[in-house]
């Protein structure tokens, strides 16, 4: 015979929920695995816009595939390394 929707649920709930004043037991005390407020800032980057012509963007995507790294991030990485080296 198919069961009727809710007649499984009301098998297992038949128990009745008693609410009392008592003070509720603490568990145990685990320290916080996030970081503090100053530790969850958000990263201040800025979105640069780059036009390049298709041999270009053909080559600098099969170096970027060779490293393992995607286009843009080789790109930051390119700019960094070159500004360290202009201080």
């Amino acid at each position: 015979m198919e069961q009727v929707t809710g007649e499984r649920e009301r098998r297992f709930m038949k128990k009745k929920i008693t609410y009392t004043d008592e003070p509720m037991k603490t568990g145990q005390v685990v320290k916080d695995l996030l970081p503090g407020p100053e530790g969850l800032s958000f990263r201040k980057e800025r979105i640069l816009t780059l036009r390049l012509d298709e041999p270009t963007i053909a080559e600098l995507k099969e170096v970027a595939d060779n490293k393992g790294l995607g286009m843009s991030t080789l790109v930051r990485m390119w700019v960094r390394e070159r500004l360290a080296g202009n201080a």
